[in-house]
């Protein structure tokens, strides 16, 4: 848990440096902004702690197996598979290792394109995003959801701040490529548009959310997943019911920002971003029953990256401002750290704890008796033939 501690505490010691837009240093005759220079060392660190992240993340199993045998990828988006194949050739030495770094410097790349598009505050929402564990530490199991995500959140421009559907769509489409349960949440936001782009009353608010609730202990969810579609019904037997703590505060984030609406919502990329938020409540309630379905409420609850700090720097006051700051950062540290330590607790198989890297991990040199060995405990498993 200490590395994991150590990492964020080192990108917010780099975000503060970015934050001083007087710090300046001379080298030579010339005078360099340290600003430049510390916003790329904050990105740099979360490529290299993510990219070089070793047998860390629970699909990892599958990505490797992805990497290494051709059955695995029939099972995958087209263009994750593309970059697979085209990965196995130009992997620089790093061998199954560079799939893991190229979709580090992807998605986060992509996530800084969408935030610094978004937001004035891109410092604090950065954060958020490395703060909220069903994010950026869940980007190192479910690396397709991962990509996907951050595209959805960049393409939501176009429905927001200028309207050109088209070029929505196109977004749509490319994170359709990587984790196919995305055109799901395009289409949402294409088809309900006039939903997203107003604000309603706290009793309209609370009785949909308790409304989701009842559909919850009513069994909607599981009789949904019954009915569903491909494999999506499989997930019926992965029964696994969400923490009732972490019910609580998807639910109650939504509240807080809801009855604080009045100060703070003024645009309509403001009202999109608050109702993603209630969506992505509801559906976590309907499916709390099934840990992994909630993953889908996740496409709608990273609005909560953008929306948080706009509300934290609505206040004129620096005194109000800051210590609105410093108790969100205290909340999602606290969430932060609690998802280390319920994965140390469980001993997840490719957990987070303890955390493992490329460079400092001793690795067989032998590639191909490691690719056997991982052949044989597919074939065991029946992955493989």
């Amino acid at each position: 848990m200490f590395v994991y501690t150590l990492f964020i505490f080192t990108v917010i010691f780099f975000l503060l440096i970015d934050y001083n837009t007087n710090l300046k240093l001379r080298y030579l005759a010339r005078r360099i902004n340290i600003n430049h220079v510390a916003i790329v060392g904050a990105f740099s660190i979360i490529i290299v702690f993510g990219g070089l992240r070793y047998e860390i993340g629970y699909d990892y199993p599958k990505y490797l197996a992805g990497f290494l045998f051709d059955s695995e990828l029939e099972k995958w988006e087209p263009f994750f598979n593309a970059t697979v194949y085209f990965l196995r050739e130009f992997n620089f030495g790093l061998d199954s290792q560079i799939l893991f770094l190229f979709y580090t410097i992807f998605t986060v790349s992509i996530l800084y394109l969408a935030i610094r598009r978004l937001t004035n505050n891109y410092r604090t929402a950065l954060l958020i995003y490395l703060l909220i564990p069903a994010f950026y530490l869940n980007s190192f199991s479910v690396i397709r959801q991962g990509i996907a995500m951050v595209i959805l959140l960049y393409g939501l421009q176009y429905l927001t701040l200028e309207y050109k559907p088209k070029k929505y769509i196109i977004f749509v489409l490319l994170a359709y490529m990587f984790h196919s349960i995305s055109i799901i949440i395009g289409l949402i936001y294409l088809l309900f548009g006039r939903f997203f782009q107003q604000t309603y009353s706290w009793i309209t608010y609370i009785s949909m959310l308790i409304g989701s609730l009842v559909l919850y202990i009513s069994g909607l969810g599981k009789l949904m997943l019954t009915y569903a579609p491909g494999h999506y019904h499989l997930y019926l037997y992965h029964y696994s019911a969400v923490n009732p703590l972490k019910l609580l505060v998807v639910n109650g984030l939504f509240l807080f920002l809801m009855f604080q609406k009045k100060y703070f919502i003024k645009t309509r990329l403001d009202s999109y971003l608050l109702n993603s938020i209630f969506v992505g409540s509801v559906i976590f309630n309907i499916f709390a029953d099934y840990v992994d379905v909630t993953r889908v409420a996740q496409y709608f609850l990273m609005a909560e990256i953008i929306l948080v700090p706009l509300y934290i720097y609505t206040f004129k006051s620096s005194i109000k401002k800051n210590t609105v700051l410093v108790l969100f950062l205290a909340y999602y540290i606290f969430n932060f750290e609690y998802a280390l330590y319920r994965d140390k607790v469980k001993e997840v198989p490719h957990g987070l704890i303890p955390y493992r890297n490329y460079v400092t991990t001793e690795i067989k040199s032998d590639k191909e008796k490691y690719k056997k060995q991982w052949l044989e405990f597919y074939k065991k498993i029946g992955i493989v033939k």
